[in-house]
Formats: structure tokens, sequence, C-alpha cells
């Protein structure tokens, strides 16, 4: 439902009378699609990229999609935008980051994804960094890897409170469609990393 029309039936519904009831129904337009597991690998040769602010964040809400994918024939590959340095296992700052990059090793692991790359950023304080360097790099990334499709936070997602999720996600939106320019850093094109598109997207 459209945050627009959640509120103005919500208002219109607080100014009736105690004793009206109302039985509309707000229909909700968009479809809701299952992917059940296809076998024969019809993915082979794709590249996957999870992109999680925390070592958490894929294994909670996207877990089961990304062992099936990988299932299914993709590359995978995991991407942690921050450090994790306040939440999880220590009695230190730095016993907690060495805790969660061990765990984020692990959940590659056992997802079958083939390689972290932790980009590091301080956890809780990603809306203080530059939004340019952190797209930079994923768009390296993107084309370094050759992604095909994204697994990440909804970058329009409504009442997201943490500034990891909501800025990891705006980065990831952004960088997957710029990564297929080629005016856009074109000393990667020097290099041999050629301009590459992510189309497919999981958010």
């Amino acid at each position: 439902m459209e945050r627009r029309i959640f509120l103005s039936k919500g208002m219109a519904i607080g100014l009736m009378p105690p004793s009206f009831e109302t039985t509309q129904k707000i229909n909700n337009t968009e479809e809701v699609v299952v992917e059940k597991y296809q076998s024969g690998q019809p993915h082979k040769e794709k590249v996957l990229a999870a992109i999680q602010p925390h070592s958490d964040d894929v294994p909670i809400f996207a877990g089961g999609t990304v062992a099936k994918l990988i299932r299914e024939g993709y590359t995978g590959y995991l991407i942690r935008t921050s450090n994790d340095d306040h939440a999880g296992r220590g009695s230190t700052v730095g016993e907690v980051i060495y805790n969660n990059e061990k765990d984020t090793e692990e959940v590659a692991k056992a997802l079958g994804l083939s390689k972290v790359y932790n980009l590091g950023y301080r956890n809780h304080r990603m809306d203080n960094i530059s939004i340019q360097e952190l797209r930079g790099r994923l768009i390296f990334l993107f084309r370094m890897l050759k992604v095909d499709t994204i697994i990440s936070y909804d970058p329009w997602g409504h009442y997201e409170e943490n500034p990891d999720h909501y800025i990891t996600a705006s980065a990831v939106e952004s960088a997957r469609w710029m990564a297929g320019g080629g005016l856009d850093y074109p000393e990667h094109i020097e290099a041999g990393i050629n301009p590459h598109a992510v189309i497919e997207r999981y958010y």
C-alpha cells in the first residue's frame, strides 16, 4: 500500500464517529511471487553479490534466497559495508570487530559464497561517510566481479531506522546501474575492468 493512501485512509477513519464502521478494503496491486527451487543449475555462469551492512543482515533476511540461488548455479560474493564495531560478541571494540569478521566468513562459507569483501565503515555512522566514495567502491566491485544479480536492503523502504541500512541500500541502487556506464570511472576501463550493469535485484 502506498504511504499516502494509508495516511489518508487512517486520517479519514480517525475523523469518523465511533459508531461508524468501514467495510472498504484497500487492494494491494503488488503481486507476491514465490520462486521455487529450479533444478539443473539454470543460473550457471551468473554472478550474485549479497550486500549487507552488518554480519547478521543477509543470514537473517535473505539466507534462504542466497543459498537457493547458489544451488541453482550462481557464483556468489558477500560484501559487508560496516566493520560491525557496535554489536556482537567481545569485551572490547577490537574483539567485537574480529568476532564479527570471523562470523561473516563462516556465513559466506555456509551459504556457498566464494569470497567476502569487507569495506570497513564505522557501524551506526555510515550516514556520516561520503556516499560517493561508497558508490565508487561498489561500482568497482560490480564491474570487477561482473555481477548480474544483487541482494540487499530496499533503497525505497520506508521507516528504516538504521543509517547503515539505508545508506548501503541507496549506494547499491545507484552503483548497480552506474557500473554499466562508460563515462563513470574511465580509469577502470584503462585497467581492463569494463562497464557492467547489474540487471537483476532482490530487495
